[in-house]
């Protein structure tokens, strides 16, 4: 079955608090605390979200994070894109690895067709619905 890492579950989580506090900037640490989550960690996603587009950051004594402009507009697809986790369901599909099977493979199509399916939902997932 197909699991969701840490780093995509810790980030959702970090996206939905700081969607609660709209225009506010909140402290990683605050976050960290408020939802039982490892501030290192959370510092490492947050850059990656920052790069992303999805959240932005003000530094000094009242720094911290806050969501991006547009996030609304953002899907679930984008934070994985962020993340870099919007990697293919078999190697196959990423039309680098050659495969023995290759010429007679009767499941490629299969998982091609369920891997399409899983990115129209994941588009369809706005960070606001969160």
């Amino acid at each position: 079955m197909i699991t969701i890492s840490k780093k995509v579950e810790y980030s959702i989580l970090l996206v939905s608090y700081l969607a609660k506090y709209k225009g506010e900037t909140v402290s990683l640490a605050d976050v960290a605390k408020r939802i039982l989550l490892p501030y290192r960690f959370l510092g490492q996603l947050a850059s990656a979200l920052k790069k992303g587009g999805i959240i932005e950051s003000r530094e000094g004594k009242m720094g911290g994070y806050s969501m991006s402009p547009g996030w609304e507009s953002k899907s679930l697809y984008d934070l994985l894109d962020a993340l870099g986790e919007n990697k293919h369901m078999v190697k196959c599909l990423a039309g680098k690895v050659v495969c023995k099977r290759a010429a007679d493979c009767q499941i490629k199509g299969v998982w091609d067709k369920i891997e399409k399916s899983f990115v129209k939902e994941l588009k369809l997932i706005k960070l606001s619905d969160l």
